[in-house]
């Protein structure tokens, strides 16, 4: 399906919804220190994406990862809503049911709660296609993402073999054009998160803690070892000539720790090489590695998960292209 859009720092629009996320929200107007609380200033934000909007376009709120709520944070958005003609459908929030319900006070919005959906819908009360909205929100996160992923190749004049892999390309992927841009990096980093939810939901590993092998996997495993309340370490210049004779670094030994890479792209598989190493050096295991792109399938790595936003042969439309050596 086909789906028209425009990206904001904090909304994007389709073609029959307008979604938006409330940490998002709050990184923007709060910054990072307390993603988990719906505050007054991310409110105010959301009441102005519901006043500025179309009517006839529902705003879908995503409140994943938000645990509670601040007295009166919601005062702009109820008031924003309160002729009822304009309708926000709240996703990933009906844990809030009841803080939600008591931040109404005395607002004549109609507020109805969809326990079979998990959804809460405040303002205009027509009924919501559930399926349809999560149907179009997958498929537009699906092209947000090869579409940001796609705007950082750049490609070379000629062909050249990429540093430490033995892959020769006409180009490559740069995640610093994501990380020098706020918006991009927002939005990708909490697509991240919701992945390494999956992961985590899925597995139930303890002793768990991130592991990035690069400057440019840095600024992401940091922010999702905030997200979810995880650890991470960064390597520092370990590579092939690392002296492994270096016995303040074998000395560090944690065993039994759960590690999952974080990474930008995996092409050749150096970086991932590397933290597998590391992580068997100090006692403990790689279990899992999540990244923006990959141009390898889920399986090629036999000990540990390979996850991925985004398969890197499928968001450049045959532009890149990339062999072995």
């Amino acid at each position: 399906m086909k789906i028209e859009h425009q990206v904001s720092e904090i909304s994007y629009s389709t073609t029959s919804n307008i979604y938006t996320r409330i940490q998002v929200l709050t990184w923007i107007v709060s910054g990072t220190a307390m993603l988990n609380i719906l505050e007054k200033k991310a409110c105010d934000l959301l009441s102005n994406i519901i006043k500025e909007n179309n009517e006839t376009k529902p705003i879908i709120a995503n409140f994943n990862g938000i645990t509670d709520i601040d007295d009166h944070a919601m005062d702009s958005v109820f008031k924003s809503l309160q002729d009822n003609k304009r309708q926000l459908v709240i996703i990933n929030g009906h844990h809030l049911l009841d803080k939600i319900n008591k931040s109404k006070k005395d607002s004549k919005a109609e507020l109805k709660s969809d326990s079979k959906n998990e959804t809460i819908t405040i303002g205009n009360s027509k009924i919501i296609n559930y399926n349809k909205i999560i149907e179009e929100r997958a498929n537009f996160i699906s092209i947000f993402i090869k579409s940001m992923i796609a705007s950082t190749f750049k490609k070379f004049d000629n062909e050249i073999r990429l540093c430490s892999t033995p892959i020769v390309a006409n180009g490559e992927f740069n995640s610093n054009e994501i990380i020098s841009n706020p918006n991009k990096f927002i939005w990708l980093t909490f697509f991240l998160s919701d992945k390494l939810k999956d992961v985590l939901n899925a597995t139930k590993l303890e002793n768990v803690k991130l592991l990035s092998a690069s400057l440019r996997g840095a600024p992401f495993a940091s922010m999702l070892g905030l997200i979810h309340n995880i650890k991470f370490e960064t390597i520092d210049h370990f590579g092939p000539k690392h002296k492994v004779f270096d016995l303040d670094f074998i000395n560090q030994k944690e065993k039994d720790i759960n590690y999952i890479y974080i990474g930008d792209f995996v092409v050749g598989g150096t970086e991932i090489k590397i933290a597998k190493t590391y992580t068997e050096m100090k006692g403990s295991k790689l279990c899992h590695a999540l990244v923006l792109g990959s141009l390898f399938e889920n399986e090629i790595f036999s000990d540990f998960e390979l996850n991925y936003l985004v398969s890197l042969k499928d968001v450049t439309d045959g532009i890149a292209e990339f062999k072995l050596f």
